[in-house]
């Protein structure tokens, strides 16, 4: 075991012996060092003591504690807030509104450089989503006109037929 008892080991002994186990190796150490039997007895005497002063305290009549709660109360409602305290008060608060409404600027914002390549790839996406490549677009249109033109013959061709018959 351990040279010396502590206070926590010494205060569960003595209030509870049962609690922690009627410890052998504690009983043993009280009857071998005088400096932990004298510690022992110092705190039974304490313990002792605090009981009897709660008794007498809990013993009190109902007046007594009527009495005591408006002690404190009138105490408590004649003290004079500081003048100090109410200044310091009023300019934190005064300090904490200008603070909250000064108006700063928001910062600026640098415009956006132009970026060269921005045009070319908007060109590029621009013609990927063409049917035909820019060059070859007059070609197409006149491939439009003509299978038009040759759709309507052919249509008129075959009303021309079926009416003939």
């Amino acid at each position: 075991m351990q040279e010396h008892l502590n206070n926590e080991q010494l205060t569960e002994y003595l209030t509870d012996p049962l609690a922690s186990g009627g410890d052998t190796t504690i009983r043993e150490h009280l009857a071998a060092c005088a400096a932990c039997r004298d510690e022992a007895g110092r705190l039974h005497s304490l313990l002792a003591l605090y009981g009897e002063v709660t008794r007498a305290a809990g013993a009190r009549p109902q007046a007594f504690w009527q009495w005591q709660r408006t002690t404190i109360l009138t105490g408590l409602e004649s003290r004079p807030v500081p003048r100090r305290l109410v200044w310091a008060a009023g300019v934190a608060m005064a300090a904490l509104a200008a603070t909250l409404l000064m108006e700063t600027p928001p910062p600026a914002v640098p415009p956006a450089a132009a970026d060269p390549d921005h045009a070319l790839l908007v060109d590029v996406e621009r013609s990927v989503r063409r049917q035909v490549p820019r060059a070859l677009e007059p070609a197409a249109l006149l491939t439009a006109e003509l299978s038009e033109a040759a759709d309507t013959t052919i249509k008129k061709q075959q009303t021309g037929k079926g009416e003939r018959r």
